[in-house]
């Protein structure tokens, strides 16, 4: 695997970067991270996804080995190693803090030195037949994370709930892209690493955050885009049936950005529906590109 691992500050090749055995991110999951990507050298969403970080360390009761400016700049000097190396500008970028490295035990007093790492890699987009016939999704019986049981706003290294519903959604079918995971209640959540949007009757609907889903920052990207061109936005309750009855459906992601969904398997697959991506994910997929593109214009100017 092509890359390079920044440790505390430290840039090594991906296949030479170690961290302890006993380091309580490995051992426990207890970590944090953001995940996002780079276009044409400049890192989208940059500073928001660093604040979420912080945000979820926060909320771990994790210190943060260093602060805000540190990282932000290790992360640049890791992306900038990269570059030298190989001339690629759009990277796939990692950002991880640890517990650190403690004897066995929950107790955060086990582990004085919290662990940065950042990995920068090269970013592989999705096959762009994906974006042009769109993708098919199942439900799963896997439950989201209840949010009493963990907030689910705390991007952490514990994906459990995430991994099972995957599995599970993989074994319906190789065609099968991704879950759907519902809360306790039957109301749709999100995919295991996507928010997810649909559209009925020129309207555009999303799962709100009291259903128990991560304040995804493209999903709140896409919100005020749809918004700036008079689109009409609710988040609301979201029930199988709801989507199942849709006119169009869409999965976002910091790395996805916006992937149309054509058909939702139950006990069947259905078609979402006409079958083939919609005139209004169509525009919001252009309208997104836009700003993206925009955006990268503005930052190396």
């Amino acid at each position: 695997m092509k890359g390079f691992v920044n440790i505390q500050g430290k840039i090594l090749p991906i296949h030479q970067a170690v961290i302890p055995v006993l380091d309580h991110g490995f051992l426990y999951g207890d970590s944090v991270y953001e995940t996002f990507r780079t276009c044409h050298g400049t890192p989208l969403q940059f500073e928001e996804h660093i604040d979420r970080l912080f945000y979820s360390a926060q909320r771990l009761e994790l210190k943060m080995p260093f602060p805000k400016e540190k990282i932000l700049q290790e992360t640049l000097n890791t992306a900038l190693h990269y570059w030298k190396k190989t001339k690629k500008e759009d990277l796939y970028i990692r950002v991880i803090v640890s517990r650190g490295y403690g004897d066995i035990g929950f107790d955060p007093k086990l582990c004085p030195h919290p662990l940065l790492i950042i990995i920068v890699k090269p970013f592989i987009p999705f096959p762009q037949i994906y974006y042009k016939t769109g993708v098919k999704l199942t439900f799963v019986s896997i439950v989201r994370n209840h949010p009493k049981s963990i907030d689910p706003n705390i991007k952490s290294g514990n994906y459990l709930n995430n991994i099972l519903a995957y599995l599970e959604a993989k074994k319906q079918g190789s065609s099968i892209f991704d879950a759907l995971m519902c809360n306790a209640d039957g109301y749709i959540t999100e995919g295991t690493t996507s928010n997810i949007f649909i559209i009925k009757k020129g309207k555009l609907y999303t799962p709100s955050l009291e259903s128990g889903i991560l304040r995804g920052l493209t999903r709140e990207f896409i919100i005020r885009l749809a918004k700036n061109n008079h689109l009409n936005v609710q988040e609301t309750k979201i029930s199988k049936a709801m989507l199942l009855s849709s006119d169009e459906c869409f999965l976002a992601s910091s790395l996805k950005g916006i992937l149309p969904v054509t058909y939702c398997k139950t006990q069947t697959l259905r078609k979402i529906g006409s079958g083939k991506p919609g005139p209004m994910t169509q525009k919001l997929m252009s309208l997104f590109d836009h700003a993206i593109t925009k955006t990268c214009a503005s930052s190396s100017s």
